[in-house]
């Protein structure tokens, strides 16, 4: 068999392997609702098919010879199983993909050397669609779908007495805490976050940061939310760790679709009623959650979206009925008289809620 043939029988094997990851990959897209990693995937696999509209399809064919192949039979054990899920799938699949378009970039050169630079275009271009997507599945957007009850903390408190407080609300019911403080220098807000995540268990209750980006990164909280006015979400995740959330608030309907838009991990939307905590010229109310809750249902890959402002067991049926089953409070909380009482109080009415699908 000459160098021609050799390369040949490579460029077919890979042509193969290389589409059947783009396919897995593209399914795993489709199936998670990352619309646009799997629109990325679908236009390479097409990419791919018109590379090789110049080379001679039947020479490829002639070289296959799939019954004499010795690799067919040399199996590492760690092909054998998918014992991590999607995440150990992907991860495969992505491998895959990298690696076949390689050999088909140093096949190119010796048989259509003027295709070499489109499969060396297409690898670079899998490189991003695959880190983005394994990033994304290690967000564990699980959680976020199971999280119902947010709250929001300052760190006024000293920091025994903080942490003797998260620890109880934790215990109560609470899924996400916030560490929210505009008066806290960058030094203290570190302390707290940090002293946060390692006093609570995160298949509990999982540290998100508000506003301060630097912060949420340096401390490997779980995420970081940011408002209308705060640091774009698009710089916001040049900052951030891959698997690290990203939470946007919004105001009206035109914000939820840039949010979707800009990749948010999860949207508050509000604020409903007047707050202690934070003072609003216009409130987007009720007739906002409703709007907000019809369309979520019906957009397919839509983030999580928790109501937020001035929330409390009082009103929260309101809530409910308005359609969002996921609430994110502060001070009727936080500065309770008793902040585990409450949060377990909002906790049983948010489990108990019906109606169709929990956004």
């Amino acid at each position: 068999m000459n160098d021609r043939q050799i390369a040949l029988r490579m460029a077919d094997a890979n042509r193969n392997r290389v589409m059947e990851g783009l396919r897995t990959l593209e399914d795993i897209a489709r199936f998670q609702d990352f619309a646009r990693l799997q629109s990325g995937y679908k236009s390479v696999r097409h990419a791919l098919q018109e590379a090789f509209e110049d080379w001679d399809a039947a020479a490829l064919l002639a070289a296959r010879n799939a019954e004499q192949d010795v690799g067919r039979t040399e199996k590492h054990v760690s092909e054998l199983s998918r014992a991590g899920g999607i995440r150990d799938i992907a991860a495969s699949a992505a491998g895959r993909s990298e690696q076949g378009l390689r050999v088909l970039e140093e096949t190119a050169k010796l048989l259509y050397p003027a295709s070499a630079l489109r499969f060396e275009s297409l690898r670079y271009n899998i490189y991003d669609l695959n880190a983005q997507l394994q990033q994304m599945l290690a967000r564990e957007s699980d959680f976020l779908n199971r999280s119902q009850l947010y709250v929001l903390a300052d760190c006024r408190l000293p920091v025994k007495q903080f942490l003797e407080r998260i620890c109880a609300v934790s215990d109560a019911g609470v899924d996400i805490l916030q560490i929210r403080d505009k008066t806290a220098d960058a030094a203290t807000l570190v302390r707290y976050v940090n002293e946060a995540i390692d006093a609570l268990d995160p298949k509990r209750t999982r540290v998100i940061v508000n506003d301060r980006v630097d912060v949420a990164s340096c401390c490997k909280a779980w995420g970081c939310h940011v408002g209308q006015e705060d640091l774009l979400p698009n710089s916001a995740r040049q900052l951030l760790r891959g698997d690290q959330v990203l939470g946007i608030s919004t105001h009206d309907m035109s914000q939820i679709h840039r949010a979707i838009e800009d990749g948010a991990d999860y949207i508050g939307c509000g604020p409903t009623f007047p707050s202690q905590t934070k003072a609003f010229e216009q409130y987007a109310g009720l007739a906002f959650l409703v709007e907000a809750a019809t369309f979520l249902q019906h957009c397919p890959g839509s983030p999580p979206a928790f109501a937020i402002g001035g929330i409390t067991p009082e009103n929260l049926p309101r809530v409910l009925d308005a359609g969002l089953h996921r609430i994110a409070v502060s001070g009727c909380v936080w500065h309770a008289a008793d902040p585990p009482a409450v949060a377990a109080t909002l906790k049983e009415a948010l489990l108990a809620c019906h109606g169709g699908r929990k956004r």
